[in-house]
């Protein structure tokens, strides 16, 4: 369960960092973002504590280099079949993220192109 929760932490932190890497938070990207966020809220058996912390991430800033080193500690530990299906979706997470607002600007793409470098996607 932990890891669960750590995942799903670092997924609410992975959307904000693309949403606002380009220096430019849309509201397609807000709407996308709040979406994903209720829907976790949503979720029965969540803490009210992981509940708080996941409406408090809004309120921080995150870089890519911090979010590559929260997915490396996720999936370090798992077999590589399970490792590749974690890290093939939150790639389609990001890539979802980024295309929210029906542009891919160029700092979206680079930190892109560093997040899967990191894991030899």
């Amino acid at each position: 369960m932990e890891k669960i929760i750590a995942t799903i932490k670092l997924m609410a932190k992975t959307g904000l960092f693309f949403a606002h890497c380009d220096g430019n938070y849309s509201d397609h990207e807000y709407r996308f973002i709040n979406g994903f966020l209720e829907g976790i809220l949503e979720v029965g058996d969540i803490e009210d504590s992981l509940k708080e912390e996941i409406k408090d991430s809004v309120n921080h800033t995150y870089t890519i280099d911090g979010i590559i080193e929260e997915t490396a500690n996720i999936v370090n530990g798992f077999n590589e079949d399970e490792r590749k299906a974690i890290l093939f979706i939150i790639s389609q997470f990001i890539l979802k993220v980024i295309v929210a607002d029906d542009s891919i600007a160029d700092e979206e793409k680079a930190n892109f192109e560093k997040w899967k470098a990191a894991f030899n996607l």
